[in-house]
């Protein structure tokens, strides 16, 4: 059971650290989100954003450190008991990571096909109205070769969210679109928090991350360089403030 240390807090990483071979990626990365909150997880390519994502649902081990997912300790799982934590917490992937053999339909089923009892009509159910509520209705005959890259993105989403999870990782999910697709995708993103869903939200597209995230942290070399509101984050390193505007990497 979760001790009442994290009454508020969804995901915790304490002294997280990560090489891969000689290359050291993070050094003793710390933070909390809160529940219901989306935090935005901004670096410089290489920063290791992805690292942490991965390592939240157990693609990655650290090297030290702990991570926490609903007050579980989980980095030292067995793959068997990893499975019940990605039930809870759910990757949106930043292609989309749908599998092209199957229908936008089948897509969704599949999560609730492998871990619910569910009958058919009722995965039916929902996966219509997951696909209406994103703006997909109509297209759930349709495979990801014949859809548009927001649309996949959308279904990708859609997917992600259809066994209800507590935490969402978002891995670039405006990276490549338009602005018409973006704002979708960040007011899809702001619906999902109205419903209490806990979030990290990884992205270069700044002007993404302030309207959708509580909280901003910045890594930079190894560690959480800056973390608060885009306010406190700015006053606490006048560097923050040129890699926002840029002008800095």
């Amino acid at each position: 059971m979760a001790s009442s240390s994290f009454d508020n807090v969804a995901v915790r990483l304490k002294n997280f650290a990560k090489s891969f071979g000689s290359k050291v990626v993070h050094t003793n990365v710390t933070f909390d989100v809160k529940r219901g909150e989306c935090l935005g997880l901004l670096g410089g390519s290489g920063a290791g954003k992805s690292v942490i994502l991965r390592s939240l649902v157990g693609l990655e081990k650290p090297d030290a450190g702990e991570i926490f997912v609903e007050g579980q300790e989980i980095s030292k799982l067995a793959e068997i008991e990893l499975l019940e934590i990605r039930k809870k917490v759910a990757y949106v992937f930043q292609n989309g990571a749908l599998f092209d053999s199957m229908s936008v339909f089948d897509n969704l089923a599949y999560a609730l096909r492998e871990h619910t009892d569910l009958s058919e009509d009722v995965i039916r159910e929902r996966v219509l109205k997951g696909l209406e509520e994103f703006g997909l209705k109509g297209n759930e005959s349709l495979y990801p070769a014949s859809l548009s890259g927001g649309m996949q993105k959308r279904v990708g989403l859609a997917r992600s969210i259809i066994l209800q999870p507590k935490v969402v990782l978002y891995d670039e999910p405006t990276a490549g679109l338009d602005p018409y697709n973006t704002r979708r995708i960040c007011d899809m993103i702001l619906r999902l928090k109205e419903r209490g869903a806990t979030a990290i939200f990884v992205t270069h597209d700044m002007p993404a991350a302030f309207l959708v995230c509580d909280r901003i942290a910045v890594l930079k070399n190894g560690v959480i360089h800056a973390i608060g509101t885009r306010d406190e984050i700015e006053k606490q390193d006048p560097w923050v403030s040129r890699f926002i505007e840029g002008e800095e990497y």
